[in-house]
């Protein structure tokens, strides 16, 4: 038998060992010696095969290795053997190379299945480590792989198979590389016979792969490029199809409006008609230029004011013998200055919102009734402009925020409550009546100071150059000392609460009746026409109240939401709530319908707003997600629309019907506390910031239309301070109904009556 233990049999396996294709396991290595003519030539034709594949990346093969040369040198007729002598010689080189490829299994140890480590043949021809065979002659005198009989003395040191495992060793520590680069290597660095015309030869097929490889990087370059052109060709096509249907659009808008102005009576190449100006106004302030100025030669222009003898104006009185008649009002445009800013700080908007519903639109007055609607209200208002002001704390206190302002059923009255614990409940008209009273002193003071600033200045320009350089006469005196007095409105009502107040809400049908939630999560029925005393409370929240509310459609039955993640309904004969909606978080806000009274929607933590159906209260009708942070506020703008206030600084217009949102509206500043929330009709919405500013929507405009900022007022005298103060926040508003009437309260206690301008 030959094995590995003897030299001889070593030798000469070792000097060729076969490749692995070649290979049918350890057995025909190791285990016999035996070989035949069969054998030996069936090996060299796999060695062959395995060595004449690893050629192949370079061109190498048998079907197109003509080609190649035969391209490099059509005329030569050397070419076929110098290819053929450096196929000998690189295949010289693999089987060089391939000396140290070692099958796996051969090397690995029968017990510790493990690379054999310090190799010790058996006498029955199995090879171990020696650390396993010798802990395993001591237990049991047999051999592990064929349970011969074996002692310690039948073991020997296999030298052969050692080094063959630490050439193994080191052949797999090696960086690895391709086989074809290893090969050409070795064929260069070693000793054989390589001429001019073979290093020639490998050069240009090198070169010519090389060539191939680079075209066939820039054709793929190309081909991604293309794709990406054509992408973007599509792309603007489309793009600039639109842009050609919207100015197809925008020029047909144009003459139908020319058609609708000539066709009118206000024809406008017509100097002499009486809407001429008019209409050559508007059509300038569409382009963006100031309107025409008025004929020059038409004479001088009678002064519209009379002027007395010291220089001041005298105003005209309000029985003036020349009133203005409605023809003249009808066509006396507003400001053309004014229409251009507002359209020019919201045209992005306005441009949108144009476009969105002309798509919509079939063309005419038709398709252009809402965009005309929607840009006359928007441009007929510019600014909020104060009536009166209002306190809600004492001036003793310094929290005095207003949680929550509400008209009553006829909006009479409108009552307030906050943190002080107190409703007050205000007349309306008394407190407009009052207010113009302090706004004719003050007015009236203003004309004496400007009387006085007039004789001053008609005294100083009697002087002499010396006293005027002494600056006699000095106006800005007179400005300094200047102040606004401020009035205290004292409430009609005045109702103390057990704790502090967070909502109110009037019946709609019981005029005197007013409900209120508190942060001990109690709800308490008051009316405000007797004692100060609730009539009944609702105690069954386990948490802070935060929003209470009646039905439009049964007045006795209200809702409340609390920080239990629970909203409760109740009824206005009864201590015990009715009905109980289990929400997933804190509960900010809840609201029914005002059409349909069985339908309720609530605001809550998890950032969604809940739909729900009181004759179905387990399952929610929708429930509408896009906010990032937590809904505190929902209003109804129609009983098929509703807006949603979150502390991510945004409104959102939802469609009941579609589940859908509508249009986001940013620009104010909302994050930690409760601003407020209020709608007039189904247009405008209204909110507080915490810049200490109020912010005013138009419902087709993502942006702010108007707003109004707070003043930083002293809590005693009412006087507002040059210095901003950044904690201070709008916390409540609430519109009048069909009236352009806001109320508006910051965290400082200041109540602001505003008036749509």
């Amino acid at each position: 038998m030959l094995g590995l233990g003897s030299p001889t049999s070593t030798t000469t396996t070792l000097s060729r060992p076969l490749p692995l294709s070649a290979q049918s396991g350890p057995g025909d290595v190791y285990s016999t010696g035996r070989s035949d003519a069969s054998s030996t030539a069936a090996t060299a034709a796999t060695t062959e095969r395995s060595q004449s594949d690893c050629l192949t990346p370079l061109g190498l093969d048998d079907d197109d290795e003509d080609d190649e040369f035969s391209m490099a040198d059509p005329a030569s007729s050397t070419a076929a053997e110098t290819s053929a002598r450096l196929r000998t010689n690189v295949l010289s080189a693999a089987d060089t190379s391939t000396s140290a490829v070692v099958d796996n299994d051969v090397v690995k140890c029968p017990i510790c299945l493990g690379t054999i480590c310090e190799a010790f043949m058996t006498a029955c021809g199995h090879s171990f480590c020696y650390g396993c065979i010798s802990r395993h002659l001591s237990e049991r005198q047999n051999c592990p792989s064929c349970c011969r009989a074996l002692t310690d003395d039948q073991i020997y040191p296999n030298f052969a198979l050692n080094q063959l495992i630490n050439s193994h060793s080191e052949e797999t520590q090696r960086p690895k590389s391709s086989s074809i680069v290893e090969q050409i290597r070795n064929s260069v660095e070693s000793n054989q016979a390589l001429d001019v015309e073979d290093i020639d030869t490998l050069l240009m097929v090198l070169q010519q792969k090389k060539q191939a490889m680079r075209s066939y990087e820039r054709r793929f370059e190309m081909a991604t490029m293309r794709q990406f052109l054509i992408a973007a060709q599509a792309r603007k096509v489309g793009k600039m199809e639109v842009l050609r249907a919207e100015l197809a659009m925008v020029e047909e808008d144009l003459a139908h409006v020319t058609a609708q102005l000539e066709g009118g009576g206000v024809r406008i190449n017509d100097d002499s008609s009486v809407g001429s100006t008019f209409a050559k106004s508007r059509l300038a302030l569409a382009h963006g230029n100031p309107p025409p100025a008025a004929d020059s030669g038409a004479g001088p222009q009678v002064p519209n004011a009379l002027t007395a003898e010291d220089g001041t104006v005298i105003s005209e009185p309000s029985n003036a013998l020349h009133p203005v008649s409605r023809t003249e009002q009808q066509f006396t445009a507003p400001a053309p200055r004014h229409h251009s800013r507002r359209v020019e700080e919201h045209y992005v908007d306005l441009e949108n919102f144009y476009f969105n519903t002309r798509m919509r639109g079939v063309g005419g007055d038709e398709g252009l009734t809402e965009f005309l609607e929607t840009l006359t209200t928007f441009a007929r208002y510019e600014q909020f402009r104060p009536v009166a002001t209002l306190r809600y704390g004492d001036g003793t206190s310094s929290a005095a925020i207003v949680a929550s302002i509400e008209f009553d059923r006829d909006e009479e009255v409108f009552a307030v409550a906050g943190v002080t614990r107190k409703i007050k409940i205000f007349d309306y008209a008394n407190v407009i009546e009052q207010a113009d009273t302090w706004n004719g002193l003050a007015h009236t003071a203003q004309q004496r100071r400007q009387r006085q600033k007039l004789a001053a200045r008609q005294d100083w320009w009697n002087q002499d150059v010396e006293e005027n350089s002494n600056g006699v006469g000095d106006s800005s005196t007179t400005d300094a000392g200047a102040s606004v007095v401020t009035a205290l409105q004292y409430p009609t009502v005045e109702f103390t609460n057990r704790s502090k107040i967070s909502c109110l809400s009037f019946n709609p049908y019981i005029k005197s009746q007013l409900a209120c939630s508190d942060y001990d999560g109690t709800v308490s029925l008051w009316d405000v026409s007797a004692s100060g005393t609730p009539i009944l409370n609702l105690g069954e929240h386990e948490k802070r109240t935060w929003s209470v509310d009646f039905s439009h459609v049964d007045p006795t039955r209200l809702c409340s939401g609390s920080d239990d993640g629970k909203v409760k309904i109740w009824t206005t004969n009864k201590r015990s709530s009715v009905m109980t909606i289990e929400g997933k978080a804190n509960v900010c806000c809840v609201r029914f319908n005002p059409l349909h009274g069985n339908v309720l929607i609530f605001g809550s933590a998890d950032h969604n707003v809940h739909c729900f159906d009181l004759r179905n209260p387990k399952q929610p009708l929708s429930v509408l997600r896009g906010h990032r942070k937590a809904v505190s506020y929902t209003r109804f703008l129609t009983p098929d629309e509703i807006i949603s206030a979150s502390t991510d600084s945004s409104l959102k217009l939802w469609n009941m019907r579609t589940q859908e949102c509508v249009r986001t509206f940013s620009g104010h500043t909302n994050e930690k506390n409760f601003v407020g929330l209020t709608t007039s009709g189904s247009e405008w919405i209204a909110c507080g910031s915490e810049n200490n500013t109020m912010y005013s929507y138009y419902r087709n405009l993502s942006h702010p239309a108007v707003t109004h900022k707070f003043g930083n007022c002293n809590p005693v005298t009412g006087v507002e301070q040059p210095e901003d103060d950044p904690s201070l926040f709008v916390s409540a508003v609430c519109w009048k109904s069909k009236t352009n009437t806001l109320l508006s309260a910051n965290s400082q206690g200041i109540i602001k009556v505003l008036e749509l301008v």
